[in-house]
């Protein structure tokens, strides 16, 4: 039969002290357990340290990996302002029940008209789609925490005030094997109970401030050769969204990022 061997297992310090490996599929970046710069091993607790270079795929630099799914690839930062629908709730379930509806957009603007309804004590203004998942892939050849942190991007307004990271919903999760897009994954990755969530993440309050520890990986992901990174690797997934969005939560940008960092265990 044939036997893979991937560089996972032909890399010396991947091999002999651990890594982990983050990708989307096409180019990926190496965070490892020895500091090239100091010649010591990363402890455990210790922040893992990404390559700075990257003899598999040449000289210099490890390509980048941009966090996004596949099929919306996003390699930039939006050019444009992204909004959501607002609308009129008459049952207090937080749905739409009335929407603009005289334009196909469904957007209240100049061309857009609500029918005529009653004001009742449930009667509510509320936002719809307001929620955006993101996915990468990970393997590895070590146990190791994710850390994720939120940072502000400005302006300073009503809706971009750290306060409001608690109405911010942060779930992640991890999908073990599946096909995205005609990219199998998964198939060669270790199965079984050694992923679990730490410290009660709920909202991008619980990550703003510090990198905090969210999921934990208490074995190694790769469970064996494989003749392609995805077939070792699991996809882990997060959703955020502005839940429960009324406007006495003020107007403005609500704009911030999130970064994620590996920690040896």
């Amino acid at each position: 039969m044939p036997v893979y061997a991937s560089w996972l297992d032909t890399d010396f310090y991947c091999r002999a002290y651990g890594c982990v490996i983050v990708h989307d599929g096409y180019s990926f970046d190496v965070y490892d357990n020895y500091n090239f710069g100091t010649g010591n091993t990363i402890p455990p607790g210790g922040q893992m340290i990404p390559w700075t270079g990257n003899p598999f795929q040449g000289a210099g630099g490890v390509n980048p990996v941009y966090t996004g799914t596949r099929t919306e690839g996003l390699h930039t930062v939006p050019l444009q302002d992204e909004s959501v629908m607002l609308g009129i709730d008459q049952t207090g379930n937080g749905q739409i029940d009335f929407s603009p509806g005289s334009n196909a957009n469904g957007f209240l603007d100049a061309s857009g008209a609500f029918q005529s309804f009653d004001m009742t004590e449930q009667t509510d203004l509320v936002a719809a789609d307001t929620s955006a998942q993101r996915s990468f892939y990970l393997s590895s050849r070590t146990d190791f925490f994710i850390a994720a942190q939120v940072f502000t991007l400005g302006p300073a307004d009503d809706l971009n005030d750290p306060a409001q990271f608690s109405n911010i919903e942060f779930n992640f999760g991890v999908t073990r094997r599946g096909n995205d897009d005609g990219m199998a994954f998964g198939a060669q990755a270790r199965r079984g109970n050694y992923i679990r969530p730490v410290n009660g993440i709920n909202s991008l309050a619980d990550v703003y401030g510090s990198p905090t520890q969210i999921l934990e990986f208490t074995r190694p992901i790769r469970r064996r050769n494989a003749n392609s990174l995805p077939q070792q690797s699991v996809r882990f997934d997060y959703v955020y969204g502005f839940q429960g969005y009324d406007l006495s939560m003020g107007a403005g940008h609500l704009r911030y990022r999130i970064e994620y960092t590996f920690i040896n265990r």
